[in-house]
């Protein structure tokens, strides 16, 4: 299995499934530009991989909502390595509220980065793919969220609904030119971030696991490895596509995360 390039961005690159992707490209041989807003945990998880891996991970401070720091992120990642090929839209933010609830700017922030931030960033590097003429590949880091609604998340799940026909379109604009646009949907998975704020623990974790058929919580690891065979030659004729990568957790759907957390004593009516 070959990569349709050697040279990627991934976005929330230094730790969880973003660090996971990057990991998986650079052991099919890719370099890889961590585009993170957290410079400094980047810059160690950089040095991390490429002091275990032949290829070369840089790390690149990036707010993927602000267009001139996008366009900043894929220069410096083409002085560096000459070209990229592989963009995969990893970087996500939310905080749990029900609508009534929400500020205007919690909502606002997490459709930036969570809708808006892939825009920017598919836009910068198709212009570079385009200018050079060569194949790409990008990916969408999409959520189970997409399709199965919960308590407390209306601005995450219509952020990723909108990522998911958002890889649609590119993928139908895109294909003439050797380009193809696919995203990944992830069920529960082992984060620094779904670790640090409780979501696999206690209540709610057991119904995380309740509800997937293979009965487990996903690694970063298990997200990557659909990732890498999407940017690569076998999946040279899969484009448009939106995977679930959740342990079959879409059958069953997703249970109220705000009303478990509200049992476990962890929420504030």
């Amino acid at each position: 299995m070959e990569l349709v390039s050697n040279h990627a961005i991934v976005t929330g690159g230094a730790q969880g499934i973003g660090r996971g992707i990057a990991e998986s490209f650079m052991a099919h041989g890719a370099s890889v530009a961590l585009a993170d807003i957290d410079d400094a945990t980047a810059t160690e998880t950089s040095e991390e991989l490429t002091a275990t891996h032949d290829g070369e991970a840089i790390a690149v401070q990036c707010d993927i909502t602000d267009s001139e720091s996008v366009e900043a992120m894929v220069d410096r990642t083409v002085d560096q390595f000459g070209d990229v090929g592989i963009l995969v839209n990893n970087a996500g933010a939310a905080e749990l509220a029900r609508t009534w609830e929400m500020s205007e700017s919690e909502w606002r922030k997490t459709v930036d980065v969570c809708l808006n931030g892939p825009f920017l960033c598919t836009k910068a590097v198709l212009n570079h793919i385009l200018e050079v003429g060569h194949d790409g590949s990008i990916v969408n880091v999409s959520s189970l969220n997409y399709i199965a609604a919960t308590d407390g998340l209306p601005h995450y799940s219509a952020a990723k609904a909108g990522v998911s026909q958002f890889t649609k379109v590119v993928a139908a604009e895109a294909g003439r030119y050797g380009i193809r646009v696919n995203a990944v949907a992830p069920g529960s998975t082992r984060t620094p971030l779904t670790e640090g704020n409780g979501l696999l623990e206690g209540k709610i974790g057991e119904e995380f696991v309740d509800r997937t058929p293979l009965g487990r919580i996903g690694e970063p690891d298990d997200i990557a490895k659909v990732v890498t065979f999407l940017c690569s030659d076998y999946a040279q004729w899969v484009t448009g596509e939106t995977i679930c990568v959740d342990g079959g957790q879409h059958i069953r759907g997703l249970h109220s995360y705000w009303d478990t957390l509200n049992e476990m004593g962890l929420l504030e009516e």
